[in-house]
């Protein structure tokens, strides 16, 4: 077979290039041949369930600490019913050890993934990970920071409570060096924080809700805003008469809210699920037999949970219980996470801190992540899969053989042991929440609150409530801007200690990195269309690998011979 050459790119170096178009055989001249996956070739589509196309691994990849790129053009959705996935990826588990590039999509809270293409770009052989203080968003004024979202270039973070009734409900903006620009206060009702936030169709959401036992006419009723920009917000409506709005997700090109009202005196309550219809028009789509906490989207269809600790599956027309994840643990009646991880559906529940996964039709258990009591974020970073928790603010990745490590304690002081379950709000006060994860800059940040959502007594407070932790495992680089849907060439070059992701034939991002060229070497096979983050939904084709760094004037001819769109 004749090596295939890229008009204007020196071929030298070029390890595979699949075309799928029809086949997955390697054009490279290199012998490289895929097997294939379910993926329908003619059309080089990716189902985003099991799709995906598989590479033997070769010495040709083993690429160590030296220069590689590749490229890929890809295809998705506007309107998304799924993770997008991987793209790229050659990645060994159990050492930690390989390349990822993939289209990051965190579970930021409560909330669903946004349908948003920012791309992941990274690289790691077994590193421990560092924390760094990254600042309080409004400063001294509040003590909770949730629902870390990325939006256009930025993380923006949603904080609950403060001194003064105008220090309530507020976003900021992260502008690094633990600096945080106020974004403004959502609307001036009487709702006491910002729990939920997500981008939905290229725009920014939040919602405000009131705390605990407060509701109306005590409090004002959540709403929804849309940020437009500055310190400028639009009124949405609210999603019912309900006292919290605690999750958005985006669906199938639309905007969905979960909204309930606590009643500790009364639990028959119900929740309900809604969907926005324009204007101020909010149409309930869903009501439960409890309180609908976490939203999360995964082949097809919208997932809900924590009603009387069960899991509920949306198909667009009616729900499906799921049941309890923890039957044969009781006690675990709540769930307030829901995350995706090579495809798969996550949760994570209270009060013991367990996590399961929805498989073939059923709930597996995996155990209690140390002694944690409730699971908070769920979310994929540079290969793995992390969760955060209370009481400690503990951080955990989720290795092979259904262990869970911490990768780290954002509020352990001297002394500190956790008050027992059970023992009431007063001793549960120093509990801490890693509140909610999400993939930026590179890295995973974490936000930190108190376990009750409301101001706590200044004797027991502590800096580290409120404070955004950011956490760096390997290397790794992110562009934090929706790619857009249709067809987009991605490029991701490492140069020495040097990362770039290209869009379009452009330089989109790069950081050079302070450490040595990680090794990256693994005899795990190279994978189009699957990985960590799962498989891919959309579309795959003219994907080359090489191991040297190209050029930037090479990858935008590269952009120049792609197939006609």
């Amino acid at each position: 077979m004749q090596i295939a050459s890229a008009y204007g790119v020196d071929d030298v170096g070029l390890v595979g290039y699949w075309k799928i178009a029809g086949d997955c055989r390697d054009y490279s001249g290199g012998e490289h041949h895929g097997t294939n996956h379910g993926v329908h070739l003619s059309e080089s589509l990716f189902d985003g369930n099991e799709a995906y196309i598989e590479i033997p691994d070769a010495p040709a990849m083993q690429f160590g600490k030296r220069d590689f790129s590749i490229s890929a053009d890809v295809y998705t959705d506007a309107a998304l019913t799924d993770v997008i996935g991987d793209i790229v990826t050659k990645f060994d588990g159990s050492a930690r050890r390989g390349l990822n590039l993939t289209v990051s999509e965190s579970n930021p809270g409560y909330n669903s993934q946004a349908d948003t293409r920012n791309v992941f770009f990274g690289v790691d052989d077994g590193t421990t990970g560092q924390w760094q203080d990254c600042g309080r968003p409004g400063g001294g004024a509040t003590h909770i920071s949730d629902a870390l979202t990325v939006f256009d270039g930025h993380l923006y973070a949603g904080t609950t409570d403060g001194e003064k009734e105008s220090d309530w409900a507020h976003v900021y903006r992260y502008d690094g060096n633990k600096k945080w620009i106020d974004c403004g206060r959502l609307g001036d009702g009487k709702t006491r924080g910002v729990y939920a936030m997500i981008v939905h169709d290229g725009e920014l959401y939040a919602a405000t809700t009131s705390s605990h036992g407060q509701q109306p006419p005590e409090m004002d009723a959540g709403r929804v805003y849309r940020y437009r920009g500055e310190k400028n917000w639009e009124d949405l409506g609210a999603p019912g008469k309900n006292c919290r709005v605690n999750a958005l997700a985006t669906f199938n090109g639309k905007l969905y809210a979960a909204a309930f009202n606590i009643n500790y005196t009364s639990k028959a309550e119900p929740g309900h699920c809604y969907v926005y219809e324009g204007g101020k028009t909010w149409r309930e789509c869903g009501e439960f037999n409890g309180w609908p906490h976490s939203l999360a989207v995964n082949d097809g269809r919208l997932y809900a949970a924590y009603p009387q600790g069960e899991v509920y599956e949306y198909d667009g027309t009616s729900w499906r219980n799921l049941g309890n994840p923890h039957r044969t643990h009781e006690a675990c009646n709540q769930i307030h996470s829901l995350g995706v991880y090579r495809g798969e559906l996550y949760e994570g529940s209270w009060p013991q801190g367990r996590v399961a996964v929805w498989r073939n039709g059923q709930w597996i258990d995996l155990g209690q992540l140390g002694d944690s009591t409730e699971v908070i974020g769920l979310t994929v970073y540079n290969g793995c899969f992390y969760a955060g928790t209370i009481p400690r603010a503990e951080v955990f990745r989720f290795d092979p053989g259904d262990k869970w490590t911490s990768v780290g304690r954002l509020y352990d002081p001297p002394e500190f042991e956790p008050a027992p379950v059970g023992s009431g709000a007063h001793e549960v006060q120093d509990w801490t929440r890693a509140s909610s994860l999400a993939v930026f800059d590179g890295k995973l940040f974490s936000s930190t609150a108190t376990c009750y959502r409301e101001m706590i007594d200044p004797a027991v407070s502590s800096e580290a409530r409120g404070t955004v932790y950011s956490y760096a495992a390997g290397a790794g680089l992110s562009l934090d801007r929706d790619l857009g849907a249709g067809w987009h060439s991605v490029a991701a070059v490492r140069r020495g200690k040097t990362l770039s992701i290209y869009a379009d034939g452009k330089l989109a991002m790069t950081r050079t990195c302070d450490e040595d060229p990680l090794d990256v070497s693994n005899a795990e096979p190279l994978l189009i269309g699957n990985g960590p983050q799962g498989p891919f939904s959309g579309k795959i084709r003219e994907v080359r690998l090489y191991n040297r760094a190209l050029a930037d004037s090479e990858v935008l001819e590269l952009e120049k011979t792609l197939p006609d769109r």
